[in-house]
């Protein structure tokens, strides 16, 4: 993943933990302003009731029973005072020492209304709208009050697993490079190993007292294809992290040549088991003209990685890879066929993975360094088409027609 990819990501955390929080807060906040206006309700009720009682004395069984089992139900803080201040004619839900002396409790009562009366106006409770006799006094509810803590713990708990998230992505991309920094040595290694190892057998040939003119001339004309190879692999590595040049090229001679070079160098004849053999035969379908613009070194690559991994998925005797070229309205479409053991469906959404393989020998880079070299520096697509267990794999590689 590159850098620009990672920061896109720590942005999406953070403005998604940003409106998580938002919600949170709008929602919380919604409920809170509900239950207030509900005991705002309440109170101008209670309110209503002591005026009520006040200005008429002749009290109704029924008016009894709201009052008493309706109204005194209050659970916020309620403090009722006369107009002046100076006595305590009804309180409720308050967190007092009722034990202290009638002086002392009715001074702390009436400091604790003061300090309702700066949050929310008392309500006035007046006889026959003209005497002001009681002063109603409240506060929140301990629900409110536990209602203001919840968005803080919530937003505790969401930004312990947003950092949580992030330590656990910024681990699992720490541990993707490794993967990458590790894949890219052994892919280094198995790039120069093929070429080198190829020489190695030419040198001993050349060693050789018995060969002839015209073998010898054919031996040299392969050591020279093999260090042509490596010129080739060393232009590779120096083209990954810079933006390569894309000519137009025939694609079907692209892929011809790697598959010729392939085949030259890589047995036929393969063991698996160390007694049987297996052959594989390699297929170019297209038209002759074909052209796409593409990086020559680096598609190659692509090719080799392709082949690679068509090979090492053929466990029959006899294998079969074949390239299918052809034009669909303005795409080149390329489909890498074979007839290998497939991909279990469980394993498929790993495959473009660094790091991932399901071979003993495997580094799991081949795929991944694929696809990147498509998507990243042709601006095409490479994703696999179909795969059945046992009969086969075919991928699809995706290019823009000039």
């Amino acid at each position: 993943m590159n850098k620009f990819g990672s920061f896109r990501i720590k942005i999406a955390l953070l403005i998604a933990g940003v409106l998580i929080a938002l919600g949170i807060l709008l929602y919380t906040q919604s409920i809170i302003n509900k239950i207030r206006a509900r005991e705002s309700q309440i109170a101008e009720l209670f309110a209503k009731s002591i005026e009520y009682t006040a200005n008429d004395t002749s009290l109704t069984g029924e008016y009894a029973f709201i009052f008493n089992e309706i109204i005194l139900q209050i659970d916020f803080p309620i403090v009722a005072t006369d107009r002046e201040y100076k006595r305590v004619d009804f309180f409720k839900n308050i967190d007092v020492d009722t034990t202290l002396p009638k002086e002392k409790l009715n001074s702390v009562l009436l400091e604790l209304a003061t300090d309702l009366a700066k949050n929310k106006p008392p309500i006035k409770v007046s006889y026959q709208d003209s005497i002001l006799l009681n002063l109603v006094h409240y506060g929140e509810s301990d629900l409110i009050r536990k209602l203001k803590i919840l968005p803080i713990l919530e937003l505790l708990i969401g930004g312990f697993f947003i950092i949580i998230g992030y330590i656990g992505f910024s681990y699992i991309k720490k541990h993707e490079q490794s993967s990458i920094w590790v894949g890219l040595s052994k892919e280094t290694a198995h790039q120069l190993g093929t070429p080198l190892s190829s020489l190695l057998g030419w040198l001993e040939i050349l060693k050789s007292s018995e060969i002839k003119d015209s073998t010898s001339k054919e031996v040299i004309k392969e050591i020279e294809n093999d260090l042509e190879k490596l010129k080739k692999i060393a232009s590779r590595f120096s083209k990954i992290g810079s933006t390569p040049e894309l000519k137009n090229e025939n694609i079907k001679e692209l892929i011809k040549e790697v598959t010729q070079y392939f085949e030259r160098r890589i047995p036929s004849l393969i063991k698996t088991d160390g007694s049987t053999e297996k052959k594989i035969s390699i297929e170019i379908n297209s038209p002759d003209e074909i052209y796409a613009k593409v990086n020559k070194d680096l598609f190659e690559w692509v090719i080799e990685n392709m082949l690679k991994n068509s090979v090492d998925a053929i466990d029959k005797t006899s294998g079969k890879i074949i390239f299918n070229i052809y034009k669909k309205e303005k795409d080149i479409i390329i489909d890498i066929k074979d007839n290998g053991k497939g991909i279990d469906i469980k394993f498929r959404k790993d495959i473009f993975r660094p790091g991932y393989s399901t071979k003993k020998r495997g580094w799991g880079l081949g795929l991944t360094l694929a696809k990147r070299i498509i998507e990243d520096y042709h601006k095409g697509k490479l994703t696999l088409v179909e795969s059945i267990v046992d009969k086969g794999t075919t991928f699809r590689i995706r290019l823009k027609e000039n």
